[in-house]
């Protein structure tokens, strides 16, 4: 059996599997493809982000396990071509997310879209297409945790930091395969926002290195970063019960909202956890103390 045909297997069962699994959770309501992105690489089948979110958690699995098997500590200097390479991939994210929030944000100006209740409009192409380019930036993201495991700095590998890239990545196939538009805008261009910081820390941080006097000079801010990204979560959950209650079925579909809500509740407690034992518990001291860890 050649590759092509056994993926050709793979991808029928993985489809069949997936749609069967969503049209269930709709009722019995077939998942219908988006004209916008139909044709695009990773959105036409469910195939290529459940292999790359397998592939994902394998790489983590091996990972984790390769340096406790082998008792490996965190590098305490990190070799040149990784620390270039560190800073390479944050500023790329930290250029690529600002890219994506200005243009989804100028994009739904330019459609007169309120600030929540919008429709999904199959015209609107270039908004699209820019979800799809939040949805592909969820693969580039996987390379956050590979940075990790090739740093060793296994504290990092949390299960908030894996269950997120994981399952985003799911997510928004869906938005991206059936409506890249309308509501979707809003979750989009906030989450693109908030990793605008987000990639700005860690590329500091890259680059300032250990130095402790350095890194309080300037990274002093993390702590509120934290508090960013679970305020956006409240924003997002917000929105969904709003959308549930208030929101005409026909603008923006429905069980798209039952899975923002509840997976904003999902993230909350665990980033919520990740706050106490991070800022909270370790008391007053420890909490004023800058660190570069991810979270996200």
């Amino acid at each position: 059996m050649g590759a092509t045909e056994l993926y050709e297997q793979v991808d029928g069962f993985v489809s069949k599997t997936v749609f069967d699994t969503i049209q269930r959770f709709r009722g019995g309501e077939v998942l219908t493809q988006s004209e916008i992105t139909k044709g695009l690489p990773c959105v036409d089948s469910p195939t290529p982000v459940v292999l790359g979110v397998s592939s994902y958690l394998i790489f983590v699995i091996l990972g984790l396990t390769l340096i406790k098997t082998l008792d490996l500590k965190p590098r305490t200097k990190e070799p040149a071509v990784l620390k270039l390479f560190v800073i390479f991939h944050n500023f790329v994210c930290f250029a690529l997310s600002l890219y994506m929030c200005v243009g989804i944000v100028i994009e739904a100006i330019s459609h007169r879209y309120s600030f929540w209740g919008n429709a999904y409009n199959s015209k609107q192409i270039k908004m699209g297409h820019l979800l799809y380019i939040f949805y592909m930036s969820k693969y580039i993201e996987f390379m956050d945790t590979v940075i990790m495991i090739l740093k060793r700095n296994t504290r990092q590998i949390s299960l908030l930091h894996v269950y997120h890239h994981a399952s985003i990545a799911i997510i928004w196939w869906i938005i991206s395969y059936h409506a890249p538009g309308g509501e979707a805008y809003f979750s989009a261009a906030l989450n693109s926002g908030v990793h605008v910081f987000m990639y700005l820390y860690y590329l500091l941080a890259a680059t300032v290195g250990k130095n402790e006097k350095v890194r309080r000079k300037y990274l002093w801010w993390g702590k509120y970063l934290t508090q960013i990204q679970m305020f956006q979560f409240v924003l997002n959950m917000i929105q969904a019960y709003t959308d549930l209650k208030f929101l005409e079925s026909w603008k923006y579909p429905r069980f798209l909202f039952k899975i923002l809500f509840y997976y904003m509740i999902s993230l909350l407690g665990l980033f919520g956890n990740f706050y106490v034992q991070k800022y909270v518990a370790p008391g007053p001291k420890q909490a004023g103390k800058i660190k570069s860890d991810k979270a996200e």
